[in-house]
């Protein structure tokens, strides 16, 4: 059963930075398709390879859709991050592979724009996030795999109380080659 919904929103402060988390919009899709632009190049070494058709009304359409069903089924809640002080568009965080039962867990994803980088808006956007895991879908565990050489995003995780717990080999395809993650992982008895 779903413990929350498309209308979520969450929020979140960390030094230097006051974020707005909420569910994607068909609204959301011109900044989206702007601020992925404008980032393409400092995003490439974190993410998947980007296909001709990834920043089109279409996609983006489909995106939604599949968003909606995922957060229906409890599966799984992405989050576009909003700047607070000005509602402006800065990244996305989400929360993915949901599995209940015996396990309670989930992972976590995030990015910023590079403009908005290191000034406290992705660690308050973690932290609103794992809140939202803990308190609102009662999940036990959070984890998120980065690769080694990414360290702002371990820095994050780090301060935010996650611990290094192992390295998960050709874990994820990462602009088009199987790349090692480093496993990071907060319990909600941490």
């Amino acid at each position: 059963m779903s413990k929350a919904d498309t209308n979520t929103v969450l929020t979140g402060i960390a030094a230097g930075g006051s974020v707005i988390l909420r569910h994607p919009r068909w609204s959301d899709y011109e900044a989206w398709k702007e601020l992925r632009k404008e980032n393409k190049a400092y995003l490439t070494p974190w993410e998947p390879e980007w296909d001709a058709r990834h920043l089109t009304r279409l996609t983006y359409r489909s995106r939604l859709a599949k968003f909606k069903k995922m957060v229906a089924n409890d599966e799984a809640y992405p989050f576009h991050i909003f700047r607070a002080s000005d509602d402006r568009l800065i990244g996305a965080c989400n929360i993915t592979h949901i599995q209940r039962q015996v396990a309670q867990t989930a992972q976590l994803g995030y990015w910023v724009g590079e403009h908005y980088a290191r000034q406290g808006f992705a660690r308050a956007s973690v932290s609103a996030a794992v809140k939202f895991c803990f308190e609102t879908l009662g999940l036990h565990r959070v984890e998120a795999g980065v690769q080694a050489d990414n360290a702002a995003s371990i820095k994050v995780l780090t301060a935010m109380g996650f611990i290094r717990e192992g390295t998960a080999r050709g874990y994820l395809k990462i602009n088009g080659r199987w790349e090692d993650h480093d496993i990071y992982a907060k319990l909600s008895s941490d």
